[in-house]
């Protein structure tokens, strides 16, 4: 049965490949294993060519069809990027996953120089949102900060005071754990400590057992996805008691699966776009109903995808405001106000590229799922 569900998540993919006509829009995908069923970058691009398929099935934007290219990131984006743009001629970027692929685009001049917009990164990097360097990245999702204010808020209800942070030792990473000093200090939080995720899977489960038998009220998870997973199967198997948070950069649902469902379970998760389960909001019931006629319906409907998803509405509705291709396009996403895209608004200004308004705090129920 799993090899018949890869075959079908592999024709589904054919959709993304092959040729297109001069009057396309390519819209292009540079992200870690985008092509590998899964993956978060998968994930993300699977939520983009959903909407995408709709756009198309539609008409296209000003009767240009969209066609999406994904490729797999390699040991130099810029490079690649600049190679890509020469053979695929793409109106924007959209969906890398990451501060450092940004921060190697905006250092190297990538995207000023092509004049190529980047949507959407899976990023909430303060430092690269308030980059005046950044004109040509759209960020989809709330900063960092923000994130980390809205979980010390929470926290201050329930009265914790002694915070933990497990963090992966890269630039997003780093920063949510020098967002999370700055604001304890300021609320009168303790980050007692503050361990950075082992890179091997074996010392994962050290760092658990040994987190368990300490006195922490709170732990933030701000690491990779099956990382995290090992690590807290581990620590509510050792009897960790600490109220555990998964920063947006984990992505919840694959984090219960590795660590099993009921042990998962009670963990808080931070949302930068609506749950894929809540159709009380209009943009998830729309995804859900083009996800059953585009997606790869093997695959159950993830956050990742979501955020995909709505980076591809926020695009579009670029191209449809600039009337044109990358050049207007960014000039429609920088005029955009309170764009709703459902339920979610987005905004643009020349002050800042950070367009998103959504976060919410919901927790991980028996079954692995995400509710409110």
């Amino acid at each position: 049965m799993r090899c018949f569900n890869v075959l079908l998540t592999a024709l589904w993919m054919i959709g993304a490949t092959g040729v297109w006509a001069a009057d396309d829009y390519v819209v292009l995908q540079v992200a870690p294993a985008v092509s590998q069923a899964g993956s978060v970058a998968w994930q993300t691009q699977v939520g983009a060519k959903v909407y995408f398929d709709e756009v198309n099935n539609r008409g296209g934007v000003s009767g240009h069809p969209i066609k999406f290219v994904f490729v797999d990131q390699g040991p130099d984006i810029s490079a690649q990027v600049r190679e890509l743009a020469k053979t695929k001629q793409p109106v924007a970027l959209i969906g890398s996953i990451g501060s450092a692929p940004v921060a190697k685009l905006l250092a190297d001049r990538v995207l000023d120089t092509l004049q190529l917009p980047l949507v959407g990164p899976r990023t909430g990097a303060t430092s690269l949102i308030s980059d005046k360097s950044s004109n040509w990245v759209f960020f989809t999702r709330p900063s960092y900060a923000v994130e980390v204010g809205k979980v010390l808020r929470q926290f201050g209800t329930i009265g914790v005071k002694k915070v933990a942070i497990l963090y992966s030792e890269d630039a997003s990473g780093r920063e949510i754990l020098a967002q999370l000093k700055a604001a304890a200090a300021q609320g009168g939080l303790t980050v007692d400590a503050a361990i950075p995720q082992p890179r091997d899977a074996a010392k994962i489960s050290a760092v658990a057992t040994s987190l368990a038998g300490e006195d922490h009220q709170a732990l933030l998870l701000a690491g990779d996805t099956a990382a995290a997973g090992a690590f807290l199967k581990r620590y509510r198997e050792q009897n960790g008691a600490a109220q555990v948070v998964a920063m947006s950069s984990i992505e919840a649902v694959q984090m219960a699966q590795v660590a099993g469902p009921l042990l998962a379970r009670g963990t808080a998760v931070v949302q930068v776009a609506p749950s894929p389960r809540n159709d009380a909001v209009a943009v998830v019931r729309e995804f859900k109903n083009n996800y059953r006629k585009y997606g790869p319906y093997t695959e159950e409907p993830t956050q990742a995808m979501m955020e995909g998803y709505l980076a591809a509405k926020v695009l579009v509705e670029g191209l449809k405001r600039g009337n044109g291709g990358h050049s207007a396009l960014a000039k429609g996403l920088a005029g955009m106000s309170n764009y709703d895209a459902g339920g979610v608004a987005f905004s643009f200004t020349q002050g800042s590229r950070s367009g998103a308004h959504f976060l919410e705090l919901s927790v991980l129920d028996r079954e692995g799922r995400v509710v409110r």
